[in-house]
Parts: structure tokens; C-alpha cells; sequence
């Protein structure tokens, strides 16, 4: 895949930091890797509190706003900063009582190479 291995790994590191503070002590986080169509997809998936579509709509991606008691709001925030500065994107998709599910979209490096070779090979 394209991208900046540091921003990426930041920005999946944000992600499972905030689905570990969203979900108790038993619940499991899982990380899945795969191929998309022409790209690859990184999800972060938490059974943890998750939020309701209006937080998500509005507030989620705003910097400074945290569900969280002590949260700086800042992880979302970046990691969608991150990947957009990779040429990816970042799609949530939550339920309150049932977790969130954060996915990185980045193009595949054979589907991109030519178009855009400045970028690094993470």
C-alpha cells in the first residue's frame, strides 16, 4: 500500500487507543488487514460503548471533543488528518451499546505506483 509509515502507524495507533478506552477490560479489540477492490482496508473494531450518528456526524472528527472523562479529543481527529494525507479515507460506522467499527481506505501501491511514485511504500 501508499503511504507515510509513520503517519499510518500513528493514526491506526489512535484508533486502537480510543477502542481500547471505549470498550471494558473483558472486551476484545481487533485490528483486521485486507485487500479492497483496488486498495486495502485497516479496521479497528471495538464492542466497547460505541456513539450515536449524531456525535458521529457532527461532533466526532471536531478537535477538543471527547466522549471520554479526561479525553483530549485529538486521536480521531488526526488519524482522519493522517490517512487524508496519505490519499485514504476514514469511514466509522457505530452503534451505542454495540462498538465502532473505524476503517482506513488507502490505495494499493500496484494500483497507484504511477500515479503517485513520490510516495513512500509503507
Amino acid at each position: 500500500m501508499l503511504g507515510d509509515e509513520a503517519g499510518l502507524e500513528q493514526a491506526v495507533g489512535h484508533l486502537i487507543q480510543n477502542a481500547i478506552d471505549a470498550s471494558a477490560r473483558h472486551q476484545a479489540v481487533t485490528v483486521k488487514v485486507g485487500r479492497e477492490g483496488d486498495g486495502v482496508a485497516i479496521s479497528v473494531i471495538d464492542e466497547g460503548s460505541g456513539m450515536d450518528a449524531e456525535f458521529v456526524r457532527s461532533r466526532l472528527f471536531q478537535p477538543f471533543t471527547s466522549t471520554k472523562d479526561g479525553g483530549f479529543g485529538v486521536g480521531a481527529f488526526e488519524a482522519r488528518s493522517l490517512v487524508a494525507a496519505m490519499g485514504g479515507r476514514l469511514t466509522v460506522d457505530s452503534r451505542v451499546g454495540e462498538g465502532s467499527r473505524f476503517t482506513i481506505h488507502l490505495c494499493a501501491a500496484d494500483a497507484a505506483q504511477d500515479e503517485q511514485p513520490e510516495r513512500k511504500r509503507a
